[in-house]
């Protein structure tokens, strides 16, 4: 029999795909579901942002570039169960509005800010194929779909991040 489910939140996002020389720009999470793994850049929105200011904002904090161009892509959600610190699970319906981002990806990946909540720890070129389920959230999974057949996925799926 599962368990059952002790929290539910609903976290909407703004997301950059960036893809240079067949390499993803992804940050590796300190906090949440996703912790150790590699997610794309970005996040929620602050009050009175614009999806636009968002992701710009988003974008230079985690990773250190200057957005040079965007385009909206589209949006997906998936679920993600996840245990919390105090052991008990939450469910988190994920909604995920996607850009494709560019950057001057000759220039180095500069410093990441730090502030408090900060929730990444440094950015990375990683290689498409090298970005596998086990070390990477659903975001970067599907934004390595995307990239293969410029749709995003019309089903929602189902993740289980919890620890035993």
């Amino acid at each position: 029999m599962e368990q059952p489910i002790d929290h539910f939140h609903r976290h909407i996002g703004v997301y950059g795909i960036c893809i240079s020389n067949e390499q993803l720009l992804v940050i590796r999470k300190t906090l949440g579901p996703y912790t150790g793994k590699f997610d794309l850049p970005g996040g929620r929105m602050e009050p009175f942002e614009s999806l636009e200011i968002a992701i710009k904002r988003e974008f230079q904090e985690e990773t250190g570039y200057e957005l040079l161009r965007l385009a909206p892509i589209g949006v997906c959600d998936f679920f993600v169960t996840w245990t919390l610190r105090n052991k008990e699970d939450e469910l988190v319906h994920h909604i995920a509005i996607l850009y494709e981002t560019n950057v001057d990806s000759n220039m180095p990946i500069a410093s990441i800010a730090s502030f408090e909540g900060q929730d990444s720890c440094e950015a990375v070129w990683m290689p498409l194929n090298d970005l596998t389920a086990i070390q990477s959230s659903p975001l970067v999974l599907q934004a390595i779909e995307w990239h293969r057949s410029r749709n995003l996925p019309d089903k929602t799926k189902s993740f289980d991040f919890r620890t035993p």
